[in-house]
C-alpha cells in the first residue's frame, strides 16, 4: 500500500503548531512562561494594596495579569510559527518539502522524497495524529511525517492510516 502527496511550508508549520498545542511538556512550559508576567503584576498589586492603595488598583492589576497570561500564550504561539516558517524558507530540512511517496512494508514506512529513499522502522513510529487538514505520523516526540489531506495525489489516505495504526 502506498500514498503520494506534496508538502508545503504551511504544512510543516502546521505540524509544529500541532505539536506546540498538544504536547504535554510544551503546554506545561507555555503555562509557566505565560504566568511569569502575571505573577510579577500580582506581586506588584499585593505590595500596592499593603500600602493602603484603593481596591480598584487591585482589580486593575488582576485584569492586567489575566490579559498578560492570555497575550503571552498567543505571542509564544505566533513566534513558534514565525520561527518554523523562517527555518523552512531558509532551506532547513529540504527533504520534507515537495513530493513524497510513502510505502507501507513489513519493515516499516519507506519514504521516497526527491532522489532519496528513507526507511522508518515500525519501532520508531510513536503515534498517528489526525486533524481536519492533515495526518501526522510521529517518529519520536518532535519529528514526523506530514500528510496534508488536500494534497494527496494518489492512494486512499484513510486506508493507509488504518494500516499504519494496525502496525503500532
Amino acid at each position: 500500500m502506498e500514498i503520494v502527496y506534496t508538502d508545503t511550508v504551511d504544512d510543516l508549520v502546521a505540524f509544529h503548531l500541532y505539536y506546540y498545542d498538544h504536547d504535554r511538556g510544551q503546554r506545561a512550559l507555555q503555562t509557566l512562561v505565560s504566568l511569569i508576567p502575571a505573577i510579577i503584576v500580582l506581586v506588584f498589586v499585593v505590595l500596592q494594596s499593603r500600602q493602603g492603595r484603593t481596591p480598584v488598583m487591585g482589580l486593575v492589576g488582576v485584569a492586567v495579569a489575566v490579559l498578560l497570561t492570555v497575550g503571552m500564550r498567543r505571542f509564544l504561539r505566533k513566534r513558534m510559527a514565525e520561527t518554523a516558517r523562517r527555518a523552512y524558507a531558509q532551506g532547513r530540512a529540504k527533504r520534507t518539502l515537495g513530493r513524497h511517496q510513502l510505502k507501507l512494508t513489513d519493515e516499516g514506512l519507506v519514504e521516497i522524497a526527491g532522489k532519496e529513499t528513507y526507511t522508518t522502522p515500525w519501532s520508531a513510529i510513536t503515534q498517528v495524529a489526525e486533524t481536519a487538514d492533515a495526518v501526522y505520523i510521529y517518529c519520536g516526540r518532535t519529528a514526523g511525517m506530514v500528510i496534508p489531506r488536500a494534497r494527496v495525489r494518489q492512494g486512499d489516505l484513510a486506508a493507509f492510516v488504518e494500516a499504519v495504526r494496525a502496525h503500532l
